[in-house]
């Protein structure tokens, strides 16, 4: 195949090929516009979470909630949980003085580890 020919060829695989990136232009376009809406949902879910978990703190019940029309998020709210349980007990477990380590006084020469105030004069 000669020069021109190649350059004709060239050409016409020019011409189909362009028609075909257009609709990949429309689609890039299409695609984004999808990642956006659905980044905006995410955010008024979890709007709807944080207003929803205010209500609540407010003294409404997610009983009245529903009965009002409200549908619980389907998110859970941002943010570090309560320091609470929901039956009112903390979330750490206390603990009791038979469960903390005995305290111990730096070993002296020839004597072994003990607790503090065993032994001491």
């Amino acid at each position: 195949m000669d020069t021109e020919g190649l350059a004709e060829v060239q050409a016409k695989a020019q011409e189909l090929l362009a028609g075909r990136l257009e609709v990949i232009d429309e689609l890039t376009g299409a695609d984004q516009i999808e990642k956006n809406a659905e980044a905006a949902v995410q955010r008024a879910r979890t709007a709807k979470a944080t207003v929803w978990q205010k209500a609540l703190r407010a003294g409404w019940s997610e009983e009245e909630l529903g009965k009002l029309g409200f549908k619980k998020p389907t998110v859970k709210a941002p943010g570090r949980p309560r320091g609470k349980k929901a039956n009112g007990q903390s979330s750490q477990r206390p603990r009791s003085e038979d469960s903390a380590p005995a305290k111990t006084i730096p070993e002296q020469p020839g004597e072994s580890e003990r607790p503090a105030g065993v032994g001491s004069h």
